[in-house]
């Protein structure tokens, strides 16, 4: 149970942190600046919805995707430790990017920009698409580690859902400042993490004790 407690909470920080919901937070007010609040409030739904189908198909799918291409986990894992540390040292030095400018009438399909670009690629991004992989733990067909992980994705995009639901109460809370010194904080844990992910992939393949 404790073992379980801490996977959970382990990878719930690690998503938190590729996820950044709050600097997606400020994207989505932007993009849907022009919707009456309860399309504002379906978009919400709907693009957390999606990217949580897109999140679950790669963290079940993941170790056949990796299988048919002949890449190894370990291999992936490395790698993907890397792209991560990269990404994670993009959100420390880096601006985030500014919000796409959309034009968005009233006959707007709210499913479509649901999809594009909310969910994917803001939401579901490369980052988080490579994290769900990892954590998912494919590569050792433990149908345990990926109900966790598919959980710790159900509570983060519920989570998000509410946090868009207050987006603008939240950024006048927090203000820009306070969302950019968060995404820092969030890049220097998904960095460490991204570490940890590499030392353990390189301790499995050289077989030496956990670290």
């Amino acid at each position: 149970m404790l073992e379980d407690y801490d996977l959970f909470l382990t990878q719930f920080v690690t998503l938190w942190a590729v996820l950044e919901p709050v600097s997606h937070l400020s994207m989505f007010v932007a993009t849907t600046a022009e919707m009456p609040r309860v399309q504002r409030r379906k978009t919400a739904l709907l693009c957390c919805f999606f990217a949580f189908l897109i999140l679950v198909f790669f963290a079940v799918a993941g170790r056949a995707l990796l299988d048919a291409m002949h890449v190894s986990v370990l291999s992936f894992q490395i790698a993907g430790g890397l792209v991560l540390f990269i990404f994670a040292t993009g959100m420390i030095f880096s601006d985030p990017h500014p919000a796409p400018t959309l034009d968005v009438d009233a006959d707007k399909n709210i499913a479509s920009l649901a999809v594009y670009p909310l969910a994917i690629p803001i939401i579901a991004g490369p980052g988080a698409i490579l994290s769900v992989v990892i954590l998912a733990d494919n590569n050792r067909g433990v149908l345990e580690h990926q109900a966790v992980t598919i959980s710790v994705l159900a509570l983060l995009m519920g989570l998000m859902a509410l946090l868009f639901f207050l987006g603008d109460y939240v950024l006048k809370l927090i203000g820009r400042s306070g969302a950019n010194l968060i995404r820092r904080i969030m890049g220097l844990v998904l960095a460490a993490l991204s570490v940890d992910i590499v030392l353990t992939a390189l301790a499995r393949w050289l077989h030496l004790p956990p670290i």
